[in-house]
C-alpha cells in the first residue's frame, strides 16, 4: 500500500503527528498517528521524520505541511516555532511545500505569519468544492475547529487563535487531552452542585474511556496520574477531581458524573454550532464531523435533529478512510496538494 503513495499530509501537533498518505487517484493509502511531544523535545519530530523516510522510500512524493505546534511553550513566541518547526522539515526526503492560506495555496518558502495555525484552513478549502452550505466540526483530542460554508464559500473571518477563540471558530475542548475543570467548573447532579478542583487530576480521556467511547488505538496519551488505562484508574482520577476517594460503590453514581460532563462538552459543541449558524444565516445546512470524537459528537448531534454526515463519506472508498477522517487536516492537505500542477 504505501508503495502507491504520490502525496503525503501532513500536520505537525504539539502532541501528536498525523500522516496520511493518497495515491495518483486520491485513494487513501496510509494514515499514521502517533504521539509527538514537540512541547517536550522538539528533536522528537526528526527522529519521526526519519522513521517516515524509511518507510516510505520513494523519492517522487510529494509533500504538504501544515501545523500548529509553533504554540508549544518551548519556543520563545510562534514565529520562533514555525522557523524551527520548518528546520526540522528539512529532515523529510520528499519535495515538500508548507500549506498557506494565501491565494498560491502551497509555497515553498513561505512566511511564519502564513503558516501559524492554518491547519483548520485546509479542511475549509477541500470542502468548499464539495458542500454548499455547511458547518464542518473537527472534534480532536485537544481542541474542535468550527469551518462555515456557505453558498460554496468558507465564511470564516479569523486567522489567528486569538480571533478565532473570540469568533467561536475554535473552542478549546478536546476528546482526550481537556483537563475537566476546562469542560466546566461544576455540574448539577441529583439535586446536588458538585465543584471540579481546578488540579490536573482527570481529563476528557477519563471521561470517555470510562464511558466506554475510546477506542484503545487513539489512546495515545499519558494519562494525568502516571498510572495505566484501565477503567478503574480512570475512575480513580475521577473521583480526585472532585475531592473523594475512589470505592466500588461510587461506580454509579461516577458514571452519572461521565455522563453528565460530556453532555456539558457537548452541548457547547452544538451551542457553539447553533451561534455560528444564525452569525453566518444559515437556513438549510449539513454538519460535517470530523477528528478522533467524530462518531460520539455525531450521535449526539442527530440527537439534536441536525443534518448530519461524516467527512469520510466524501472520500472515494477505501478501508482507511475513517481512520483518515480522524486526522482532517492532513487528509485535506494530501488532497489539496493532489490538486497542485
Amino acid at each position: 500500500m504505501t508503495k502507491e503513495v504520490s502525496h503525503l499530509g501532513i500536520d505537525i501537533g504539539g502532541a501528536h503527528l498525523k500522516i496520511i498518505g493518497v495515491d495518483e487517484n486520491e485513494i487513501i493509502r496510509f494514515v499514521d498517528y502517533s504521539s509527538c511531544k514537540i512541547w517536550k523535545d522538539i528533536k522528537t519530530l526528526k527522529n519521526k521524520f526519519l522513521e517516515l523516510n524509511k518507510l516510505l522510500p520513494q523519492k517522487k512524493i510529494k509533500c504538504g505541511l501544515t501545523m500548529s505546534a509553533e504554540l508549544c511553550d518551548n519556543f520563545k513566541n510562534r514565529k520562533h516555532g514555525v522557523s524551527t518547526i520548518m528546520e526540522y522539515c528539512k529532515f523529510l526526503n520528499f519535495d515538500n511545500f508548507f500549506y498557506v492560506t494565501s491565494s498560491k495555496t502551497f509555497l515553498k518558502k513561505p512566511k511564519h505569519h502564513e503558516l501559524i495555525s492554518m491547519n483548520w484552513h485546509s479542511i475549509g478549502n477541500f470542502f468548499k468544492e464539495k458542500i454548499r452550505n455547511g458547518i464542518i466540526v473537527d472534534f480532536g483530542s485537544t481542541t474542535t475547529d468550527l469551518i462555515c460554508i456557505k453558498d460554496g464559500k468558507l465564511l470564516n473571518e479569523s486567522f489567528d487563535d486569538f480571533s478565532r477563540i473570540k469568533n467561536l471558530e475554535l473552542l478549546y475542548t478536546g476528546f482526550t487531552r481537556t483537563p475537566l475543570f476546562g469542560i466546566t467548573s461544576e455540574i448539577n447532579l441529583e439535586n446536588q452542585r458538585l465543584k471540579i478542583i481546578p488540579e490536573f487530576f482527570s481529563d476528557s480521556s477519563d471521561i470517555y474511556r470510562i464511558l466506554k467511547k475510546l477506542n484503545r488505538k487513539i489512546d495515545l496519551d499519558v494519562t494525568a496520574d502516571g498510572s495505566n488505562k484501565t477503567i478503574r484508574n480512570s475512575l480513580k482520577r475521577l473521583s480526585r477531581s472532585f475531592g473523594f476517594d475512589y470505592n466500588e460503590n461510587m461506580k454509579e453514581r461516577l458514571l452519572k458524573i461521565c455522563q453528565r460532563i460530556s453532555s456539558i462538552q457537548l452541548n457547547t459543541i452544538s451551542d457553539t454550532i447553533e451561534k455560528l449558524r444564525c452569525n453566518f444565516d444559515l437556513k438549510k445546512f449539513t454538519v460535517v464531523t470530523s477528528g478522533i470524537g467524530q462518531e460520539v459528537l455525531t450521535n449526539f448531534l442527530k440527537q439534536k435533529k441536525y443534518k448530519t454526515k461524516y467527512l469520510h463519506s466524501f472520500l472515494k472508498k477505501s478501508n482507511l478512510n475513517i481512520k483518515a477522517s480522524y486526522h482532517a487536516p492532513a487528509l485535506s492537505v494530501a488532497l489539496l496538494l493532489k490538486e497542485l500542477k
